[in-house]
């Protein structure tokens, strides 16, 4: 009896062992028409039911359509005992759910180009910014990023870093572009000009001239007056030489000023007539009743106000 015992659980154990190695590979399914499986059969039905979930069903029909059709066919060749082909159907149908509805693989846009650099002005200045005039000052000037660079007021095309010696005529506004690739930087610079100051007079002679009323010739009784001034002009040979003509109150101040004129160009071409001087070298200027030295209100002050000075400007 013992001996049958042994003998039976000898066939057990080895049935078990063979029920084991037989199930690996295999997966329990509750409900289907057999207990296990190999495990690619309910691994394609999950495939299926999660690309359903996901709403490939409506997506693609007809693609989810042939990977439901293929998992049904992995399931009947199954049946049929056709393990090896089922199993190569189901992973062929797992690998069509998973590639269902695929997404259009967009072309990534090209990155734009980068904005062209804006050229820019580092620095724009003049040096001095206010000169005499005749006087000359210095442009100075940098950039950067910039591929031309120009100064209006006449000065035109320049390099985009340097300086430039500029002599205006009177206060003049300079404005640098510097430019590159469609964009541009401006910036402004000014020269103030003052005018020269008048030189100071090297001598300065008066002679009083008794012209008739309202005229400016010259009259013989004043020549020995005018000979003064001749003698005057003769110690400075080459110098420039003024001849500027005053007048009392008497009168308008626009009369006495045309009259003062009138009455300086008279002594001036007194002088020109004598050798004294050349044309080029003596000027003359009125200046009306502005410049009293004497009392406009006495006769003898009035009279000191009547007069010619010739002022030695310069050599």
């Amino acid at each position: 009896m013992i001996r049958v015992q042994r003998t039976l659980a000898a066939v057990l154990l080895g049935a078990s062992v063979v029920f084991l190695w037989g199930c690996a590979g295999m997966e329990y399914v509750p409900g289907g028409r057999f207990f296990f499986y190999h495990k690619e059969l309910p691994e394609s039905q999950r495939a299926i039911d999660a690309a359903r979930k996901a709403g490939k069903d409506k997506e693609c029909p007809a693609d989810f359509q042939a990977a439901e059709k293929m998992k049904n066919d992995a399931y009947a060749l199954y049946y049929a005992c056709h393990t090896k082909e089922a199993i190569a159907k189901a992973k062929e149908a797992m690998a069509l759910a998973a590639s269902l509805c695929p997404r259009p693989v967009e072309t990534p846009k090209p990155a734009p180009a980068p904005p062209a650099a804006r050229p820019r002005i580092l620095s724009f200045s003049a040096s001095p910014s206010s000169v005499r005039a005749g006087d000359c000052s210095t442009l100075n000037w940098s950039t950067t990023g910039a591929t031309g660079a120009s100064i209006d007021a006449g000065i035109g095309s320049v390099e985009t870093s340097g300086s430039r010696r500029v002599c205006p005529d009177g206060t003049t506004h300079y404005t640098l572009t510097a430019s590159a690739a469609g964009e541009s930087d401006s910036e402004s610079a000014t020269i103030d000009v003052t005018a020269a100051p008048a030189p100071a007079p090297i001598d300065r002679m008066s002679v009083h001239v008794n012209f008739d009323t309202d005229k400016s010739e010259i009259r013989k009784a004043d020549h020995d007056e005018l000979e003064k001034a001749l003698h005057f002009v003769e110690k400075y040979p080459g110098c420039k030489i003024s001849v500027e003509g005053h007048t009392d109150s008497t009168g308008s101040e626009a009369y006495n000023q045309a009259l003062s004129e009138r009455r300086a160009a008279a002594v001036k071409k007194f002088l020109i007539d004598h050798g004294v001087t050349s044309a080029d070298r003596i000027e003359s200027v009125g200046y009306g009743e502005t410049r009293p030295i004497a009392d406009n209100t006495t006769a003898k002050g009035r009279s000191e106000n009547r007069r010619v000075e010739i002022v030695i400007v310069s050599r």
